[in-house]
């Protein structure tokens, strides 16, 4: 009589630790959809806090206080947009030096327009350990990317243990958004071990997202850049 109930008791923990995961926010995965999306914290509240992560016992992600996190956004703050669970949603909150995901109501999340001016690309964009420069070739845009890992770090400087990446090549534009895929990937399989780069122009920034693969360990091109000079 003891089987039937231990099998009960695992699908039950299964369950219980796949609710966990489902409730858990690591922000936008790269294989979730071609396009990084965008939106803005909308004008209708002074400002919106993170919400938890869930786990067996926490029935987080949810509005009630214990779910609130101390760090928050105001209106227009700029969000790169992932999975929705229920009545939330799964963001990436970046800036030039750093980024963070959680959950925030979907209700106080609006769209916001993305740039396919190909004009609203060229530049130098750069961010803290990577910079970016895309310029027209006159047959479309073209990227040369340069990021590092450990560079701002004087030990890791001394004993050269500065990790690098880069890529370069065309950038296909379409409807607002940019991709930069290595001439060795194949673009409709994620996980090649080669570099692929999707990027979104919105208001004055460029939000870019990579898939790991385009240096040395830990080195990424992840973020949001400002163009210089700017």
């Amino acid at each position: 009589m003891r089987r039937p109930l231990l099998c009960l008791a695992a699908l039950a923990f299964a369950g219980s630790a796949a609710l966990a995961e489902d409730r858990f926010c690591a922000g936008d995965d790269f294989s979730d959809s071609p396009n990084l999306r965008i939106g803005k914290i909308a004008t209708n509240a002074p400002r919106v806090n993170f919400l938890r992560n869930g786990d067996e016992k926490i029935a987080c992600p949810s509005v009630e206080r214990d779910c609130r996190d101390k760090a928050f956004l105001v209106p227009g703050d700029l969000v790169v947009l992932g999975r929705r669970l229920d009545a939330f949603i799964c963001v990436d909150y970046w800036t030039a030096q750093s980024g963070r995901s959680g959950w925030l109501p979907a209700i106080a999340v609006e769209p916001t327009p993305v740039l396919g001016d190909p004009a609203d690309w060229i530049g130098d964009w750069k961010r803290v350990e990577a910079e970016i420069v895309i310029t027209n070739s006159g047959a479309g845009l073209r990227a040369e990317g340069n990021a590092t890992y450990g560079s701002l770090d004087p030990d890791r400087v001394k004993r050269g243990a500065v990790n690098l990446g880069e890529f370069s090549g065309p950038l296909d534009l379409w409807g607002g958004q940019a991709t930069f895929v290595d001439k060795d990937v194949t673009p409709n399989k994620p996980d090649d071990f080669g570099c692929r780069v999707r990027m979104a122009r919105a208001a004055n920034l460029l939000f870019v997202q990579d898939n790991g693969q385009c240096g040395g360990m830990n080195v990424s091109f992840t973020g949001l850049y400002q163009r210089a000079g700017k």
